[in-house]
């Protein structure tokens, strides 16, 4: 358990822009004003025009409506995923496998990788994921209270990676410090892609030693992903070791921090709807429809695009070499793709959200990250039925690719009053 001294209230956010127009201009997934919550002022973005510009990292493109985002997501011939974010860095030596890659190579390493998270290899680590969300949740109940994303949010996705991955929980520790110190350390401050890659080194190397230990250990008989990759064939050939550990890497990168931000969102809102805690307890057979559509209502991940070729969308001519910001998440927010959007409703029937994405680049592991939030709700609930934030904290949000929360006290029992 970690120090259970309350996180105190943060300051106010600096002053938003004054017209939708200004803040338009001046939109980025880093801006101080739209850390805490940028959900009203891209509802008004929105409202204003379904493609806007945006002037900041060197200016690109938004596309603010389902549709629209839905369409680049299946036009891979004019948007290609070689830049992911914006601003775009190149953090290894080579692109990331697969989702930096476009056409016939990226179908053809989908192809390699498509099994390693198939929702068979879901359900074979389902009960060890189970038992890391028991193993995390026992000490809170015991403490009475929480900060969840240290005490669960962070360490569940991180233990099922190691599940998954066939590394040992012990390494858990190293995993975590080597990530936490590339997120807060290494990224903000490198100042060269060289420096990135340099940074990346702790990670890169404690993937390739966990290849090279499996592979003296052999792989019979073994699901997990790294002995899958060292079994695997691209094209027709062996995987070489750098490939294997981009791929391993890269999966990291996309699952940890994607599947803690949507954790920390989803028990956010549960903390503080004790009539959907009741629900939960009177029938746990719900939480597949809460979780699906918690998912939608938090919205978590926006990536890059850049354009390929001369396209003409809504009145507005997109250039090659243009970029454009797709987000995901937000997309779920869209009244013309869903009734009542800013409602939560258990009982919608909607399934076509985008928060895993779509078309040939749609996350690989979505079958892995529902499990790991519907156990996680599940276990929590059979433990820990009534709970709330805690009294004179303040949530702290941030935006960035991965929409989530720096900080969530938790006080175990029912809401006062």
């Amino acid at each position: 358990m970690t120090d259970t001294t309350q996180t105190p209230a943060p300051p106010a956010p600096p002053a938003a822009p004054a017209t939708v127009e200004e803040r338009t201009r001046q939109w980025s997934l880093y801006q101080p004003w739209l850390q805490q919550d940028p959900i009203p002022y891209w509802k008004q973005m929105r409202e204003s025009a379904p493609i806007v510009r945006s002037e900041e990292a060197g200016g690109f493109w938004i596309l603010t409506r389902y549709e629209d985002i839905e369409w680049a997501a299946r036009s891979p011939e004019l948007f290609s995923n070689a830049e992911l974010v914006i601003p775009h860095r190149q953090i290894f030596p080579t692109k990331q496998i697969p989702i930096q890659l476009d056409g016939e190579d990226h179908r053809n390493w989908r192809l390699t990788l498509a099994s390693l998270f198939n929702p068979g290899v879901v359900n074979h680590f389902a009960p060890r994921i189970r038992e890391a969300a028991v193993d995390a949740i026992e000490p809170i109940v015991a403490a009475g209270r929480a900060e969840f994303l240290t005490d669960f949010g962070i360490q569940l996705p991180a233990e099922t990676f190691l599940i998954s991955f066939g590394i040992g929980r012990e390494h858990l520790r190293t995993l975590l410090d080597h990530k936490t110190w590339l997120r807060r350390e290494g990224i903000p401050n490198a100042r060269t892609d060289e420096d990135l890659r340099l940074a990346n080194k702790p990670l890169w190397d404690f993937f390739g030693e966990a290849i090279d230990q499996r592979r003296a250990e052999g792989v019979e008989g073994r699901r997990d992903v790294i002995s899958q990759l060292v079994q695997g064939r691209f094209d027709g050939r062996e995987l070489t070791r750098d490939e294997m550990i981009n791929a391993a890497f890269v999966t990291m990168l996309a699952s940890l921090d994607s599947t803690t931000a949507q954790l920390g969102l989803i028990f956010l809102y549960l903390a503080r709807h004790p009539e959907v805690q009741e629900l939960i307890n009177a029938d746990p057979g719900r939480i597949p429809a809460v979780v699906e559509e918690l998912i939608r209502h938090e919205p978590v991940s926006s990536t890059g695009r850049l354009v390929t070729q001369d396209v003409e969308r809504h009145g507005v001519t997109l250039r090659k070499g243009d970029r454009v910001l797709l987000s995901w998440g937000l997309s779920g927010l869209d009244p013309d793709a869903f009734e009542n959007p800013d409602e939560v409703d258990f009982e919608r029937n909607a399934t076509r959200q985008l928060a895993f994405g779509t078309g040939p680049h749609r996350c690989l592991g979505m079958h892995l990250a529902r499990r790991i939030i519907g156990i996680a709700v599940e276990e929590w609930h059979k433990r820990i039925p009534q709970y709330r934030v805690a009294e004179g904290t303040v949530p702290l949000h941030h935006y960035s690719p991965g929409r989530g929360l720096h900080n969530l006290d938790l006080v175990l029992g029912p809401a006062k009053g």
